[in-house]
C-alpha cells in the first residue's frame, strides 16, 4: 500500500494525526457549546498524543481544554470527548462522572484506544445518566507512540524483564497479560496504518538442558505474539476496521536475534547522544553563561522539527563536527551581515557556543538558525568530553576488533590491566560483554573470577553479564582440558561465535569505530528479496498465492557474510514475491530495540524503495538494556 516517496517518512505521525484529527476529534458532529469540546484523557493516551501532536493540533480542532480522567474536574457547558484506554478503572471513572445529581458535559463522546471488553460496554449502558447523553461509543485503535516517523513503541518498558527472564516461568499469568497487552497495541497500529499484515516470526531456540529457567516460554514467545496479534487482526477485519486481505508484512522478532547490537557502542550522533548524555525523552538540558556570567539552564528539544537534528542525527560523530564547522562557513558565505558581525571569530571553521552567542547578539535577525547550531555545537563539544574523559575511542575501537575476531582476550587482558581503573563500569561490562557474545563458553567459573578481579567489577556486575544466557548467548560451558597455570587457559576453539560477527570491513571502510552492523540490516535485505526462509521465519499464516521460500537463502547464514560498506542494498525485482512486491514492511522487536536499529530502518528504507516501519516494546539505550540484565534473574 504504501510508497517509497518523500511523504513515506512521516507516514506513522500523519497516521495518527489523522486518526486523532480527523476520525476521532473532527468525526463529531456536536453543536453543544458553541462546537467546543473538552478532551479528557488518561495517562497513557497523554503519551499516545504528545508523541505525535502539539497542543496547538489539539486546540485548532476546536478543543477548549484538555483535561485528566483521574483528576477533579468541573462541570462544562460544552461536549466531553473521552480518549481513554479501556482499562476497568478508565471505565469506572467515566461512570463516576455520571453519577452524580447533574452530569459533567451535557453531551458525551466516548472513544477507546483499543479494543474494549463486552463487560465494560455492559457496564457503560448500564448507566442511565451517561446513556441519556452519550453521543458515540467507538474504539478509537490508537494505543502506541511514536519516536520519530519510523519507530513506534507500544509502551513496555519491562517487556524483557516479564518475558524472557526467569519470570516467564515463575510468573506465567503476569507474562501473558503482558503479551497480551502488546498484541492490543501493534494491532492498534496497523488499524492506525490501516494494514492489514501478513505477520511471520522468528523460531525461537530450541531449549538446551543448561538454559537459565523460562527456556520454553522463551522458544515460542515469538509465535505467541504473532498468534495474539493474528487474532486481533482477524476480528477487525471481520468488523470491517481492516481490509480483507494482507496489505503489508509484519516480522516479529525478539531481542535475543541481535543481544550485540545493545551493548556495543554506536558512534553515531544520535546513538551517542543519548547512550552519553543525560536524556528527558527529546529534551536535553545543559547550561550556558548568560551576558551577567552566570550560568543559565536551558532545554531544547531534539525532534524532526529541528532539520539540523535530522540532517545529523545518523551520522558518524567526526563527519558531525565536519558537518557543523562546515555549515556555519555556508552560514556566513550566505549572510554579508554574518560576515560583519563574524569578524572577531576564530577562522578555520574552528567553532564555540561562545563565538555563537557572540554573533547571535550582534544579528539577533538570525538567532533562530545560529541558536539551532550552537545547541548542537553544545551538544558535539560535551560528546567529545565524555569520550575523552571515559577513553571510549580506545574502548570502541577494541570491541569492534574482539567483535570482528581480529584481536582476542590476550589484547583485553593487556587493555584492562592498563586502563582498567579508570575506565566506567557499565563500558568495562559493555566490552566484556561483546567478547562473550562474539567467543562462547568462554565464562565459565574460574575465567568469570579472572575476568572480575582484572576488570574490577562486582559479583553483581559478573551475574549480569552471565544473563546473556537469558538471551541464548552461550556465556558459560564446562571448560575443556586446560593447562595449570595459564590465565584464560589453552583452548584455541575459533570462530564459535561467527553468526554473531560481521566480517572483516572492505578498504572503502575508513572508520575504525563504524564497521559493526545489527543484524536486523540483513534481516530487512533478505526480506525484501524474499530470502527469509519458511523454517526459520515462518508464516501465521501465508499470504494468498505466496509461494515456497524454504529454498531460500536465510538471514542467518547472509549475516555472516557482509561488512558494514560492503552489504548490496539490493533492489527490487518485478519477480520478487510478496516481501517484496513494494509493500509496507514492518519489524516489531519485543524487548527493546536501540538507536542504531532505528537508525537501519531509515537508511534501509532510502536504499531499498520500501516504507519500512520499526516497532517494539521499548527504545533501550545500553544502560537500560545493561539494568534489564541485572533484573533477568530473580536470583540476582
Amino acid at each position: 500500500m504504501a510508497s517509497s516517496s518523500s511523504t513515506a517518512e512521516a507516514a506513522v505521525k500523519a497516521a495518527v494525526r489523522k486518526r486523532v484529527l480527523e476520525d476521532m476529534l473532527g468525526s463529531i458532529s456536536d453543536t453543544t457549546g458553541g462546537g467546543w469540546k473538552v478532551l479528557v484523557v488518561d495517562d497513557t493516551t497523554t503519551k499516545v498524543l504528545s508523541s505525535a501532536l502539539k497542543m496547538s493540533d489539539i486546540l485548532d480542532a476546536q478543543v477548549s481544554v484538555v483535561e485528566d480522567l483521574h483528576k477533579a474536574r468541573e462541570p462544562l457547558p460544552m461536549a466531553g470527548v473521552y480518549f481513554v484506554t479501556p482499562t476497568p478503572d478508565s471505565v469506572e471513572q467515566i461512570l463516576d462522572d455520571f453519577s452524580g445529581s447533574s452530569p459533567l458535559y451535557p453531551s458525551v463522546h466516548i472513544f477507546f484506544s483499543s479494543r474494549v471488553s463486552s463487560e465494560a460496554v455492559a457496564r457503560i449502558k448500564s448507566c442511565a445518566p451517561l446513556m441519556r447523553v452519550l453521543r458515540t461509543l467507538k474504539e478509537g485503535n490508537l494505543e502506541f507512540l511514536t519516536v520519530d516517523s519510523r519507530t513506534t513503541v507500544t509502551g513496555h518498558p519491562l517487556a524483557a524483564v516479564k518475558l524472557m527472564g526467569d519470570a516467564a516461568e515463575v510468573a506465567a499469568r503476569e507474562a501473558d497479560a503482558e503479551l497480551s497487552s502488546i498484541a492490543t497495541r501493534l494491532a492498534t497500529l496497523c488499524a492506525t496504518l490501516n494494514e492489514m499484515p501478513a505477520i511471520r516470526y522468528k523460531v525461537g531456540r530450541v531449549p538446551d538442558a543448561a538454559d537459565p529457567p523460562g527456556a520454553a516460554a522463551r522458544q515460542t514467545l515469538t509465535a505467541r505474539l504473532a498468534k495474539k496479534l493474528s487474532d486481533r487482526v482477524d476480528a477487525m477485519s471481520a468488523s470491517g476496521n481492516l481490509p480483507t486481505r494482507d496489505t503489508c508484512d509484519l516480522i516479529i522478532l525478539d531481542r535475543s536475534y541481535d543481544p550485540l547490537a545493545p551493548v556495543i557502542h554506536e558512534w553515531t550522533y544520535e546513538a551517542l547522544v543519548y547512550d552519553l548524555l543525560d536524556m528527558e525523552g527529546h529534551m536535553f538540558k545543559y547550561s550556558v553563561e548568560a551576558t551577567n556570567g552566570k550560568a543559565e539552564k536551558r532545554e531544547v528539544a531534539l525532534d524532526e522539527l529541528d532539520a539540523l537534528w535530522c540532517e545529523l542525527r545518523h551520522m558518524f560523530i567526526a563527519d558531525v563536527y565536519t558537518t557543523l564547522a562546515q555549515r556555519f562557513k555556508e552560514f556566513q558565505a550566505k549572510n554579508k551581515a554574518a560576515k560583519l558581525g563574524g569578524g572577531g571569530l576564530k577562522e578555520k571553521g574552528e567553532l564555540s557556543t561562545g563565538n555563537i552567542r557572540a554573533l547571535i547578539t550582534a544579528l539577533p535577525q538570525f538567532r533562530e538558525v545560529l541558536t539551532r547550531m550552537s545547541t548542537h555545537i553544545q551538544i558535539s563539544s560535551d560528546l567529545k568530553a565524555v569520550t575523552n574523559e571515559r577513553l571510549l575511542t580506545d574502548v570502541g575501537e577494541l570491541e569492534q576488533d574482539v567483535v570482528l575476531g581480529e584481536k582476542s582476550s590476550k589484547d583485553m587482558i593487556a587493555f584492562l590491566s592498563d586502563h582498567s581503573a579508570d575506565l566506567d563500569t557499565t563500558d568495562k561490562m559493555r566490552l566484556l560483554m561483546c567478547y562473550c557474545l562474539t567467543h562462547p563458553g568462554k565464562l565459565d567459573a574460574t575465567r568469570r573470577v579472572q575476568w572480575q578481579k582484572l576488570a574490577r567489577l562486582s559479583g553483581g556486575d559478573m551475574a549480569a553479564i552471565a544473563n546473556l544466557a537469558f538471551l541464548g548467548v552461550n556465556v558459560e560451558q564446562k571448560a575443556e582440558k586446560e593447562t595449570k597455570g595459564s590465565f584464560f587457559g589453552k583452548a584455541k576453539d575459533k570462530d564459535k561465535g561467527a553468526a554473531l560477527r560481521r566480517k572483516k570491513a572492505g578498504a572503502d571502510d575508513e572508520y575504525a569505530l563504524f564497521r559493526f552492523e545489527p543484524l536486523l540490516r540483513d534481516i530487512l535485505v533478505d526480506a525484501v528479496n524474499s530470502r527469509l526462509t519458511q523454517d526459520e521465519f515462518p508464516y501465521v499464516r501465508p499470504p494468498v498465492g505466496e509461494a515456497d521460500l524454504s529454498s531460500g537463502t536465510s538471514a542467518t547464514s547472509a549475516r555472516t557474510t557482509t561488512a558494514r560498506t560492503g552489504l548490496n542494498w539490493a533492489k527490487r525485482n518485478a519477480g520478487d514475491g510478496a516481501a517484496g512486491g513494494g509493500r509496507r514492511l514492518i519489524v516489531f522487536i519485543i524487548g527493546g530495540a536501540v538507536r542504531s536499529e532505528m537508525r537501519i530502518v531509515h537508511d534501509a528504507s532510502r536504499a531499498l524503495g520500501r516504507d519500512i516501519i520499526l516497532g517494539t516494546t521499548s527504545v533501550e539505550t545500553p544502560h537500560t538494556f545493561v539494568d534489564t540484565l541485572y533484573r533477568l534473574s530473580s536470583q540476582g
